[in-house]
């Protein structure tokens, strides 16, 4: 069983920008295949905030290492060496254990803490493949069957309350491609209906995700937003969170150790706002 390839002609606006389409067709098939061995959890520690083609893409045109696909680990970094017929290279080091069975680093599920979640409904629009349920003010709920534990849910969450909890699971060759044209299909879903909503001059949201800086400035034709720009943004959003929530503890009762990790942070904000 192999990984059905992705449709290039077809593609999300988002991922359109890569102009796979106008290369040759070797070129083409070679980033196709590439982009099958990867685990499709766009979760963007490879660089790429925009997913797991994008990568692809880099590694057959502009000769990017390899090695990058944390989730994929070793088994992904050797298969991609293969094809390409590549040197091997060490995979890039996760922070979670290697599974002694599979190579590749410890898989982890995110699960809401029902209880402390407020829901302020930031997550949502984080998971790349809309694993997140739920509406303003109501308690949040993730499917795990759905979750690739990307870690994209946690940065936007001002109150903390997502965990990150390790699954122990084996697949085989089979099941693991299925599961990865799955989620392939759900990212590309994904893109197609953020980029029609950022289409709808009704709506007025603000910018949460690199993808949708850069999707902003194909629609409505505006500068293009550069990717440290759209990175320093969300960076400084997420800093603010933390200030403001430091900032309310405070209020409540002082906690030194807690005023000294506020200096730090504004300190942090002000360096970037003179970047």
């Amino acid at each position: 069983m192999s990984l059905t390839p992705v449709d290039i002609e077809n593609l999300p606006l988002a991922l359109q920008k890569l102009g796979i389409s106008d290369l040759p067709q070797s070129i083409q098939n070679r980033i196709q295949l590439v982009d099958a061995c990867l685990p499709q959890t766009q979760c963007g520690l490879c660089e790429h905030p925009d997913g797991c083609l994008p990568y692809a893409h880099a590694i057959v045109v502009h000769g990017e290492p390899h090695n990058k696909c944390v989730p994929g680990g070793q088994p992904v970094t050797d298969a991609i060496a293969q094809l390409l017929g590549r040197e091997k290279l060490p995979a890039t080091s996760s922070k979670w254990s290697i599974d002694p069975v599979t190579h590749r680093p410890q898989e982890v599920r995110a699960i809401i803490r029902e209880d402390d979640c407020i829901g302020c409904t930031k997550c949502i629009p984080a998971c790349p493949v809309d694993a997140i349920v739920g509406t303003g003010k109501h308690m949040h709920t993730i499917f795990t069957d759905l979750c690739t534990g990307c870690e994209l849910c946690l940065p936007p969450c001002p109150v903390d309350c997502i965990d990150l909890v390790p699954i122990d699971r084996q697949l085989s060759e089979e099941q693991r491609i299925a599961e990865q044209h799955h989620l392939k299909e759900r990212y590309h879903t994904h893109l197609n209906r953020v980029a029609e909503q950022m289409a709808d001059a009704t709506l007025d949201k603000p910018v949460v995700s690199v993808v949708q800086a850069e999707l902003g400035s194909v629609i409505h034709n505006k500068v293009e937003v550069s990717e440290d720009d759209a990175k320093l943004a969300i960076e400084s959003a997420k800093l603010r969170t933390k200030i403001k929530k430091l900032e309310k503890q405070l209020a409540v009762r002082d906690n030194p150790k807690k005023r000294t990790e506020l200096h730090t942070l504004q300190r942090q904000l002000e360096t970037l706002a003179d970047n």
